[in-house]
């Protein structure tokens, strides 16, 4: 009995354009960046900038700025990576994370009022201090 299946048109058509399993995709295109997962890190981001600049009362975490929002490790999950500003008093990186941890909820509230999904992402952060800039 003949082997029809390995000699469809299909698969030789994929063999000869250098695909390379049997489903089809070349590694190339498997390795494709998720434009919806950045765009929630951007929506993200632009909420968490507007949330600890204004709309929380805290006076140590307005004073930090907000490096980045990367998936850790997909779209459910996102680690917010700020930094903390050198002030008059030194503040200690502890005591700002959990600072972050109480107001968690309130954060990831206006992370939902800001994006289109049905569930919001939970946050985790990453506090750092501040790099000095040498003139």
């Amino acid at each position: 009995m003949k082997n029809f299946h390995s000699r469809s048109p299909r698969r030789q058509s994929a063999r000869r354009h250098g695909y390379s399993n049997d489903l089809g995709y070349h590694e190339e295109f498997q390795q494709k960046p998720d434009y919806k997962t950045a765009q929630l890190c951007k929506q993200t981001f632009r909420a968490l900038c507007q949330s600890l600049a204004g709309d929380c009362g805290d006076p140590v975490l307005q004073n930090l700025v907000l490096e980045s929002v990367t998936p850790a490790p997909d779209a459910t999950r996102l680690l917010v990576t700020v930094l903390a500003k050198p002030a008059d008093a030194p503040v200690d990186l502890t005591c700002i994370f959990h600072r972050l941890e109480q107001v968690k909820g309130m954060l990831r509230a206006a992370v939902a009022s800001a994006i289109y999904r049905k569930k919001a992402p939970e946050l985790t952060f990453l506090v750092l201090p501040m790099p000095e800039v040498q003139p």
